[in-house]
């Protein structure tokens, strides 16, 4: 017997010949060398969100459709497991399988009990010392666990096991001694070849084992101060919270001053920012119905003349318009409600002490901070122990959601400018933020944004006001029912409550024929309410060529932008008024006056004497006056054909685009449309031109790259993926939030989103302010894009030479022969360049000729060309 084992271990030394090199062998190695590679890529690819829902480490209640993992779903599971039992340790898995395949290929070393027990003792000790050691991956990530960079085996053999029997220095020691002899018994490499093979860089080793051993000396000290900490902060934070038996509540929203981790930490306190803030007179003033309000609205109006004219300008039909009163708007029913009762605090301690309960429970030493309480809502803050990574509290939201029962939660780590993390949770008892709070708020009402939009409450109870202009265009985006309609209603009040029709223009795109036909009377309407997916087309050139025409304008008078052409206009209208004013106040009879009241008119004289002319003469060519006070006349030279056909007005007012559903446009023709939303965004600013774009369906061929780039200002409300909140956001983030309102807040040029709650406005409130504003005046429609609209064409802008009849006369002999229509077909039969070829289809399109483009499709053609030829 001892014989025959003698003789199997001399059979198991003996080296692999040539001939004992059998084919499945080679079989063998290749499979390993399959397996390692196919482990490595699952790791190097691997999203904790593409595990499926049924695997106990997921982190995802809706795994990623579809699986973004190299490998598939078996990757991804594989990966999974293998980083949670190991933790970084796992890449040592693929190591292990590639060498197997070597080694197998090339007969340098048989498989045996001994190779696989080495490469056991090689795994399991290299998730140890990647769990104790103080030097590297401390900034490990890890969406699956809390356990740390060694995973499980790690967690447990190690930190728990090793370290807790003979200390760290010791663990580490014995776990190197480990790695090392388990490393050479998966090689098998002799020690002693090893160190041959080594010699060569002797002298660089010494360096660096110096430098490890004074890292190795650093990391003790720390470790040492920090266990110090660690058992001193128990009995402080015992003591601290002794000392405060009773919470106070504070109803200011502004943080107080951060300190530190490590050092003695401030009193927690609540922040009750869900009460709805209303002035004590507005609260004894009885509410006006809006029966009362058209009544004083309709007495104001009866002394003031009335006007004929059935053609008229902005100013003369708008001149007596009057901003709506708020008295329309109402407050929220459950404005009065006692948010300020002892039950209520005692159970958002008890949630706070619920949350720093459970991270204990994992290993995680939190200590309690500030509890804000929002409407919809409440952030409990905790200060990290010193040396804890953020991402082990971040690890452990479903647990927290868990034990806090929870139909929300969302953890900010850290939150920005402050030492703590956030953990948010959704109040089982929403409050109402209505509009009419935030249009009496001084941060509405004092605000100095040129274009002030009343957004909404963020968590500290502070008003959110954007700046249009600013922003300078708008993506709203969320689900059914999340509260995207009435963000838009929102918006669209608070600009009706600051501008008149005579100082801002809507221009209203519904697709959808619900959510705007409640403004088809509005007074702001540039173009009646556009419904036909097809007559979008024509809205946005008009807003094109407006935009053409302003830029024109600007040109002509030496500005560059909107408010500086506004207050040229304006202060060229007063120094007119001023000169012809000092003329008739001398009784003189001024050639110069005399002459250019009869080249230009005179407006009318009234009563007390004062003079007016029309401004925009005076504005171009006013009177001089010379050093002895007599006027100072040149004949002004003669206007140039631009001149003539685009008259400068007194002052142009905004014009703001909004696009109820952005998918059923893109539907209908998404290349059209998105040149002509990308050209309006990156060029209408200036302008005075805005968009606002909104979509309950925010996929990547609707909210395309181009629109995303060129809109920076984002709202999101709850989507049903989180691919879909990347699509809006660049982040995951929207998916997780409660909807009713709850949203997301992109500001322009922020690094940050701001959580918030939107103003809520109902479908009677925007019914009541519609129509206490009709009441004052009807819409004054642009004649002509709105009879482009009707008849479905919009006026050609370019001159169409005899050449170019030409070419489409030919155009139109290869369309009828092919029977479709597209521009690549035209450079092709033809031999025209792509900016000729495409310039041919848009005149087509102009005259009716041929649908608009639907991407890489053949355009529909829309006449009989037989006839039309014949």
């Amino acid at each position: 017997m001892a014989t025959q084992k003698k003789s199997a271990r001399l059979r198991e030394r003996k080296p692999a010949t040539t001939g004992e090199h059998s084919a499945m062998g080679e079989v063998a190695g290749i499979i390993l060398l399959g397996c390692g590679l196919l482990h490595f890529l699952a790791l190097a690819s691997f999203n904790a969100y593409d595990l499926p829902t049924w695997a106990r480490i997921s982190p995802a209640t809706q795994p990623n459709d579809p699986v973004q993992n190299l490998i598939g779903p078996t990757g991804a599971i594989l990966a999974g497991y293998s980083l949670f039992a190991f933790g970084v340790a796992a890449y040592l898995i693929p190591i292990g399988f590639i060498w197997f395949g070597i080694s197998k290929l090339s007969s340098r070393l048989p498989l045996s009990y001994k190779t696989a027990g080495g490469f056991l003792l090689f795994l399991l000790s290299g998730a140890c010392l990647a769990q104790i050691q103080p030097f590297f991956f401390e900034n490990w990530q890890n969406d699956l666990s809390s356990l740390g960079p060694g995973g499980g085996a790690g967690y447990f053999l190690g930190e728990r096991l090793a370290v807790g029997i003979i200390g760290q220095i010791g663990a580490l020691i014995l776990l190197l001694v480990i790695y090392t002899t388990g490393l050479v018994m998966m090689t098998g490499m002799h020690p002693v070849a090893f160190l041959v093979a080594t010699r060569k860089g002797l002298p660089g080793a010494i360096a660096a084992t110096g430098r490890c051993l004074a890292g190795l000396a650093r990391g003790l000290l720390r470790l040492a101060t920090g266990a110090g900490k660690k058992a001193a902060t128990p009995e402080t934070t015992t003591a601290r919270r002794k000392a405060t038996p009773e919470p106070k509540l504070d109803t200011v929203p502004e943080p107080e001053p951060e300190v530190a981790s490590g050092s003695e930490l401030p009193e927690p306190k609540i922040i009750d920012a869900s009460a709805p803030r209303r002035a004590e007179d507005d609260k004894k003033r009885k509410k006006k119905t809006l029966a009362e309000l058209r009544k004083e609205l309709h007495e104001r109006k009866k002394s003031k003349p009335v006007t004929n004219n059935p053609t008229p300008s902005l100013a003369e039909a708008f001149s007596d318009f009057e901003l709506p009163p708020l008295d329309i708007l109402h407050f929220a029913e459950n404005d009065e409600s006692d948010t300020d009762s002892a039950a209520d605090k005692a159970a958002l301690w008890e949630t706070q002490t619920t949350i720093v309960k459970t991270l204990a429970t994992f290993g995680v030493k939190v200590s309690p901070g500030d509890i804000t309480k929002g409407p919809t809502i409440t952030r409990f803050e905790v200060y990290p122990s010193e040396g804890l990574r953020v991402n082990r509290i971040t690890a452990l939201e479903q647990d927290i959601a868990l034990a806090t029962k929870a139909e929300a939660i969302n953890i900010l780590a850290p939150i920005p400018g402050r030492s703590t993390v956030g953990i948010e949770i959704a109040n089982n008892n929403k409050i109402a933020v209505t509009l009419r709070e935030l249009l009496e708020d001084p941060a509405f009402a004092k605000s100095k944004a040129r274009i002030p939009l009343a957004l909404g409450k963020d968590v500290y109870g502070k008003t959110i006001v954007g700046d249009l202009a600013a922003m300078p265009h708008l993506l709203v985006s969320g689900a059914t029912g999340a509260g995207k309609s009435v963000c838009i209603n929102s918006i669209i009040a608070s600009l009706l409550y600051r501008f008149t029709p005579e100082e801002m223009r809507f221009i209203m795109v519904d697709p959808k024929v619900v959510e705007m036909q409640a403004y088809q009377e509005l007074p702001h309407l540039a173009i009646p309410l556009v419904t036909e997916p097809k007559k979008v087309l024509l809205a946005l050139r008009w807003v094109v060529k407006e935009m053409e025409n302003r830029y024109q304008m600007f040109k002509r008078i030496g500005v560059k932008d909107f408010d500086n052409f506004n207050k040229h206009q304006t202060k060229s209208r007063e120094t007119a008024a001023q000169q012809t004013g000092k003329e008739f106040a001398r009784g003189e009879n001024s050639p110069a006056l005399s002459q250019q009241t009869s080249a230009r008119g005179l407006a009318g004289i009234t009563a007390e004497g004062d003079i007016e002319l029309e401004e925009a003469a005076l504005a171009a060519h006013p009177v001089r006056l010379n050093a002895d006070g007599a006027a100072d006349y040149a004949p002004p030279p003669a206007p140039t054909a631009e001149e003539e056909e685009l008259p400068l007005p007194d002052s142009l007012p905004y014009v703001v685009v909004i696009i109820d559903e952005l998918a059923d446009l893109m539907d209908t023709a998404p290349a059209d449309v998105e040149m002509n939303i990308v050209r309006i965004a990156q060029m209408a600013r200036a302008a005075g031109i805005h968009l606002i774009l909104a979509t309950q369906t925010p996929r990547a061929e609707v909210i395309t790259g181009r629109i995303r780039a060129n809109v920076p200002t984002k709202i999101a409300f709850r989507v049903s993926s989180g691919l879909e909140s990347r699509v809006i956001l660049d982040t995951k983030g929207a998916e997780r939030l409660v909807g009713k309102g709850d949203m997301l807040y992109l500001a322009p040029g922020a690094a940050t989103l701001t959580r918030a709650q939107g103003a809520l406005v109902t479908e009677d409130e925007i019914r009541d302010l519609v129509t206490y504003l009709t009441e004052q005046a009807s819409p004054v429609f642009e004649a002509a894009i709105t009879e482009s609209i009707e008849n479905g064409a919009l006026e050609e802008e370019e001159d169409i030479t005899d050449e170019d009849e030409e070419t489409l006369e030919k155009c139109f002999e290869v369309i009828r022969q092919e029977g479709k229509a597209s521009a690549s077909m035209l450079q092709r039969r033809l031999r025209l360049g792509y900016n000729r070829a495409s310039r041919m289809m848009d005149i087509m399109e102009s005259r009716g000729i041929v649908g608009p483009g639907d991407g890489a499709r053949p355009r529909e053609i829309l006449i009989d060309l037989n006839g039309e030829l014949d």
